[in-house]
């Protein structure tokens, strides 16, 4: 059999039939979908977006735009990004390109780019980064501390503003990836409210470079590109996959459409994409940005910096395949790791600033769900890099399994709707209740090429069931939780806040009252 991940099992393995069931939750434990207390507005998120446009344009120093840092890729490494590659999870959507230019606002030149004085005895500086046939561009900026009142700023040259960027930027670290600007240029503009010492000074590390197969560009232009017929969601997609809006999915998994983001990010050289969905949590006095991937999506804490999380990527169920003119998509730049295994493929980050307007963050529940055969799950993911769709599967726990993915660890069942394909990889899997049970992990079967036959390939997600006690005291902080400790000092009895200031590493009970066990 085979198995199609982003580590691919291989082309020939025997089926595990009669491995020992992974460790379960004792009792099963659950938390209920948060839905958002408003609808996402597409209209007014684009009047917002034009008009942090246009008030950069007034601004910006008109002679930067004459004096570009040109990145050239070469047609062979632009040829990569567009080739289809057959079980590719995830796609591989962009490259970078290292550039290492220092930008220092104490001498009176710089790279590229020019600055005018203002009237208030500041200065704006504006760079342009140009890319030729890019879709769309990032740069990678460090040591980045920028003085009080400074603003730093990404946009295009027809659309899309992001920022301000101020401090040490998202994160505190001095180091990020910029948002994605869609198109082959990128501005930035920096502003400073009067001249003051230190100067602002920062360093344009490297341009990140996104070909054709990074699907949100074009759709941001209202174009058909992607040639929509009607026997498929977009021509680019198998006949099997079907457009979330022309399916009628209960409304306790429809909700999932506000919680489900695209997710772009920087590995191995390049730039991938993969889905991702926000969580909730039992703390209801806080709001924590919960996001949950895909362990062979992301990884790495560079991974999770460097990615960007876009929401509300949908189309209607029409033939024009055009979400909304508005030529953005409301997006969250970095993430910070909490907890990630490969055993059961599951990352769980927190975003680096908080979600849209109109965010639903899911619920979840920890009952075992890789053994309770003929159980009903459901899905909303971005296929191919396409607007969300939507799958129904069913488990069967007489499917074989796939090297080094144990029943137990792994959730596997059969597509009775719709499909998945690369890009679709760590897309929360729900219950009919809309609870989080898992998220994707790829295909396991004889014919994994062809994503539409249910017959030959089982699909496979991480169970949450089995790592639930590794994210139990960040989804469930109440309760305490945490697989892994190293034992603290304090006996049974003692007050505590963490477990590992217990010698039993079991800090439990409500916030405030805890005690070790």
């Amino acid at each position: 059999m085979r198995a199609s991940a982003s580590h691919v099992v291989g082309a020939a393995v025997v089926a595990l039939l009669a491995l020992p069931l992974a460790a379960v939750a004792e009792r099963a434990t659950s938390a209920p979908l948060e839905r958002p207390s408003v609808r996402f507005d597409p209209e007014a998120f684009s009047e917002l977006d034009a008009r942090l446009h246009r008030q950069l344009v007034l601004e910006q120093a008109e002679a930067g735009l004459d004096d570009p840092l040109e990145i050239r890729v070469g047609k062979h490494a632009r040829a990569r990004l567009a080739r289809t590659i057959e079980g590719e999870r995830p796609i591989r959507v962009g490259t970078k390109r290292r550039v290492g230019l220092s930008l220092d606002f104490a001498s009176e030149t710089q790279p590229f780019g020019a600055a005018r004085v203002t009237s208030d005895g500041g200065f704006v500086w504006t760079g342009v980064v140009r890319s030729p046939h890019a879709t769309a561009l990032r740069v990678e900026l460090r040591g980045v501390d920028l003085p009080v009142g400074h603003e730093l700023w990404v946009y295009g040259p027809e659309g899309q503003a992001r920022g301000p960027y101020t401090g040490r930027g998202p994160g505190g670290s001095g180091a990020f990836w910029t948002h994605t600007i869609f198109g082959s240029e990128l501005i930035l503009q920096l502003r400073s409210p009067a001249l003051q010492e230190p100067a602002a000074r920062f360093t344009l590390a490297r341009v990140g470079h996104m070909g054709p197969k990074f699907r949100l560009p074009a759709y941001a232009r209202g174009e058909r590109a992607d040639g929509f017929t009607a026997e498929a969601f977009c021509s680019f997609n198998e006949s099997c996959v079907e457009n979330v809006n022309c399916s009628s999915p209960d409304p306790a998994v429809a909700a999932a459409r506000d919680a489900v983001a695209q997710i772009l990010f920087p590995s191995q050289g390049g730039f991938f994409i993969c889905s991702g969905g926000l969580m909730a949590d039992t703390d209801t006095q806080t709001v924590r940005e919960l996001f949950l991937t895909a362990n062979h999506c992301i990884s790495r804490g560079s991974e999770a910096a460097g990615s960007e999380s876009f929401f509300q990527f949908e189309v209607n169920c029409n033939a024009s395949c055009v979400p909304f003119d508005n030529g953005s998509f409301p997006s969250v730049a970095g993430a910070t790791i909490l907890k990630g295994g490969k055993k059961a493929d599951y990352t769980l980050m927190e975003l680096a600033g908080p979600a849209p307007a109109g965010s639903a963050y899911l619920g979840w529940n920890s009952a075992d769900v890789a053994n309770a055969n003929g159980t009903a799950l459901f899905r909303i993911s971005h296929p191919g890099g396409a607007p969300q769709a939507y799958s129904e599967h069913v488990v069967d726990t007489s499917a074989p399994t796939c090297g080094g993915w144990p029943r137990g660890a792994r959730i596997y069942s059969r597509d009775v709707f719709g499909a998945t394909e690369g890009g679709s990889s760590g897309s929360p899997v729900v219950n009919g209740a809309g609870e989080v049970v898992g998220q994707l992990s790829g295909a396991c079967g004889f014919n994994v090429g062809d994503v539409c036959d249910a017959e030959s390939n089982a699909t496979v997600d991480g169970a949450f069931a089995n790592y639930f006690s590794q994210v139990q005291d960040i989804l469930d902080p109440g309760t305490g939780g945490g697989e892994t400790c190293t034992p603290g000092s304090l006996p049974k009895g003692s007050s505590c806040t963490a477990d590992s200031q217990c010698q039993s590493c079991k800090c439990k009970g409500p916030n405030g009252n805890k005690s070790c066990k």
